[in-house]
């Protein structure tokens, strides 16, 4: 698989991954023709984000003012790795980085493409790990998810993303130690190109490996279930060094 591919597939990841959101009851999904976003409906609660940004086809007079749209709706906006220079800069106002060189704060993309790739682990006799099957597991997993995340916002809802998991979209984990919900982590699965997305461990157990050993346990079920490629977005330097951990590759210098 080449860089250009790998990165394509972090563009589609990342695409999915907020497609999914707007796919629920509460939710709306608008695509404009030339892009797409996701809102909740009036007065309820939800993620508000514009994705799938498709103007490099259109005059540069009308990218123009398709980019100021975007901008107007004033939500977080997610624009493709392999967007041209010139669409970056119109979307985000300044020139794109290439061959980017990490710091501690940026964002980074990384892939895993191999089972064989996963570092061994051996899970401690306080530690189970559960699939989330039932409503009552997902709204467990969403709830606490929202918690770590979110400062407790609802981006997943407990009962109205449930779908996406009893349809194998998105597969969710929570990891137990000494019987109390420590960790989360999902799959999303885009027709075998996964990715790996709400990552997270309560403050009081962090430092332990937890997140790395529900992440494990995620990924080999993502390759089991016959995925192609893993693929993570990393925020912070912490999230990178755990994902470093379990083999993902950074490919923000292919940029």
């Amino acid at each position: 698989m080449t860089n250009h591919e790998i990165l394509k597939h972090i563009d589609d990841g990342a695409n999915f991954y907020l497609c999914l959101f707007g796919n629920a009851e509460h939710m709306e999904t608008i695509d404009t023709g030339y892009y797409t976003f996701v809102a909740p409906k009036p007065s309820q609660p939800g993620i508000t984000f514009v994705f799938d940004i498709r103007l490099e086809h259109l005059p540069v007079e009308t990218q123009r003012e398709k980019a100021a749209e975007i901008r107007a709706l004033k939500m977080p906006i997610w624009l493709d790795l392999l967007a041209s220079d010139e669409l970056y800069k119109l979307i985000n106002g300044r020139e794109k980085v290439h061959k980017q060189t990490i710091d501690d704060n940026d964002e980074v993309y990384m892939a895993l493409l191999s089972k064989e790739q996963l570092p061994s682990s051996k899970i401690s006799d306080d530690i189970k790990i559960v699939k989330v099957r039932t409503a009552e597991e997902f709204a467990q997993w969403a709830d606490l998810t929202n918690r770590l995340l979110n400062g407790g916002y609802p981006d997943m809802h407990p009962i109205f993303h449930y779908p996406l998991c009893q349809k194998g979209l998105m597969r969710c984990y929570i990891l137990y130690k000494q019987e109390k919900p420590a960790a989360v982590a999902a799959i999303m699965d885009n027709k075998g190109v996964d990715s790996l997305e709400f990552v997270a461990t309560v403050p009081e157990l962090r430092r332990m490996g937890l997140a790395k050993t529900v992440c494990t346990q995620a990924i080999s079920d993502a390759f089991q279930n016959n995925a192609q490629i893993i693929t993570v977005r990393a925020i912070n330097a912490a999230a990178r060094d755990l994902y470093a951990s379990l083999n993902f590759k950074i490919y923000n210098s292919y940029i």
